[in-house]
């Protein structure tokens, strides 16, 4: 019931008495969990930089229809005003940081609970560039946008 994706699963401890080895969970159960595990660490990696990438166009949309007193006719700007360059990147940033710290704590409780975690780790070491990458490109318009 275990496939080469399982060995490093930490391992529950043995049963000592019948009724321990009555209560541990059934190998089908387990399997199938570690299985859901993959799935949804699958769609953890597909969807924090899907909502990161969605909710930064859908703020610059908010802020290009807002406008201001920079935005004018013809002209491609995007963040019009001084506050919205220094929102932006503060709201955006917060999916990416989410996503790294959620990984590691739902991987975390995945080894503790003896279910697969090694895909959560490879979606860890996803996040951590996408999270770094995120954020020194939209920080480069809040730097701009913080200098006199």
């Amino acid at each position: 019931m275990t496939t080469d994706a399982d060995f490093a699963n930490l391992r529950p401890p043995s049963p000592q008495t019948a009724e321990d080895l009555a209560s541990s969970i059934d190998p089908a159960v387990q399997a199938e969990r570690n299985r859901q595990s993959s799935r949804q660490a699958m769609i953890w990696l597909a969807a924090i930089p899907g909502i990161t990438f969605g909710m930064g166009f859908l703020l610059l949309l908010i802020t290009r229809m807002i406008g201001g007193p920079e935005c004018t006719t013809g002209e491609a700007t995007w963040l019009c005003t001084r506050s919205s360059q220094i929102w932006w990147p503060i709201v955006t940033s917060i999916v990416p940081i989410v996503g790294v710290f959620g990984t590691a704590i739902i991987m975390n409780r995945k080894l503790k609970s003896y279910t697969r975690w090694r895909t959560w780790m490879g979606v860890f070491w996803f996040m951590v560039p996408f999270c770094m990458m995120w954020m020194l490109t939209v920080g480069q318009v809040l730097i701009t946008a913080l200098m006199p």
